[in-house]
C-alpha cells in the first residue's frame, strides 16, 4: 500500500474543521469537565476560569491538529464525531445529575 505524503491541498476545509467543530469539541470539553469538578459556573471561581482556558488550549490544539489530516473531509468526520460524542456524554450526564444521582 503506498502511503501519499502530507500536502496543503484542501488547508481550508481543513482549517474550517478545526474552526467550526473544534469550537464544539472544545466547548463539550469544557462543559464535561465542569460536571465532573462540580462546577457552579460563576466565571469568578478558580475553577470556572481554568476550564475558560482550558478550553481555548483544546481549541488551539484542535485547529493544529486539523491540518495534519489527510482530507478535509476526514478532519469533518474525526471532530465532528468526537464532538458528538462529548456532547452526548454531557447530555447522560445531565440526565443522571437530574434524577437523582451524584
Amino acid at each position: 500500500m503506498k502511503e501519499s505524503p502530507l500536502t496543503n491541498k484542501g488547508w481550508a476545509l481543513k482549517t474550517l474543521a478545526g474552526l467550526i467543530p473544534g469550537a464544539a469539541l472544545s466547548l463539550g470539553v469544557m462543559v464535561l469537565l465542569g460536571h465532573v469538578c462540580g462546577s457552579t459556573g460563576n466565571p469568578m471561581t478558580l475553577s470556572a476560569q481554568w476550564l475558560m482556558w482550558l478550553a481555548a488550549l483544546v481549541w488551539v490544539v484542535c485547529l493544529n491538529v486539523c491540518l495534519l489530516f489527510r482530507t478535509g473531509l476526514g478532519a469533518w468526520l474525526c471532530f465532528g464525531w468526537l464532538a458528538c460524542l462529548v456532547w452526548l456524554i454531557n447530555t447522560l450526564m445531565s440526565g443522571f445529575n437530574a434524577a437523582g444521582g451524584s
